[in-house]
């Protein structure tokens, strides 16, 4: 049975997507600020004529501007938020979903389960670590397979070996059959050492 998660929203990981929207959001808003310090110092010795309601106003230049940039623009400002924050979460999404499909992943493994691919989305990040846990699943369930193959033989063996024995005690069939079930045992024993374990 292929286990596959569907995702069907673009907010999954919430802690670890909001970290990230709000610190594009911040990133931003900094941007924003120091462009402004930057044009201020930059046009700080300046005046600016400014013309509204049929009032003719003078003043420094950075002070006017920025009086007239949000009066005029701040639909403009909240629409570029929002725009930001809606994008953030969409590049978010491309390893956020990769994320969590790789811990559901894990967690089926640590079930014992093996009997699935990791597929990702065109466009999602992590191929590389998907292609290796892909790689590490086959491994594993032909480890497993031909573990399970050694011992159905190992349990044949044997049981002839106890057929054989009932028959005559010192037959050379039963001799035969026990160095079979050693090369076997010997075989599993090398599947069972490939692996590196805790001690």
């Amino acid at each position: 049975m292929k286990k596959r998660w569907r995702r069907r929203n673009y907010f999954i990981k919430k802690e670890l997507q909001g970290r990230y929207i709000f610190t594009f959001f911040l990133s931003v808003i900094a941007g924003s600020v120091v462009f402004t310090l930057i044009f201020s110092m930059l046009a700080s010795d300046t005046l600016t004529i400014a013309y509204k309601d049929y009032n003719l106003r003078i003043g420094k230049t950075p002070l006017i501007l920025l009086r007239e940039i949000l009066a005029a623009h701040w639909i403009f400002i909240v629409i570029a938020a929002i725009v930001v924050v809606v994008l953030s979460m969409f590049f978010t999404h491309r390893f956020a979903g990769p994320l969590f499909r790789f811990e559901k992943s894990a967690e089926e493994m640590v079930k014992g389960n093996f009997d699935f691919d990791i597929h990702l989305r065109k466009k999602d990040e992590g191929k590389e670590l998907a292609e290796i846990m892909n790689r590490l699943i086959d491994m594993i369930s032909s480890s497993v397979r031909e573990m399970r193959g050694l011992t159905d033989e190992i349990d044949d063996r044997l049981a002839e070996a106890g057929r054989s024995g009932d028959q005559t005690k010192e037959s050379k069939g039963t001799e035969a059959g026990i160095k079979e079930t050693r090369v076997l045992n010997q075989r599993l024993r090398e599947i069972l050492y490939q692996f590196k374990i805790k001690n």
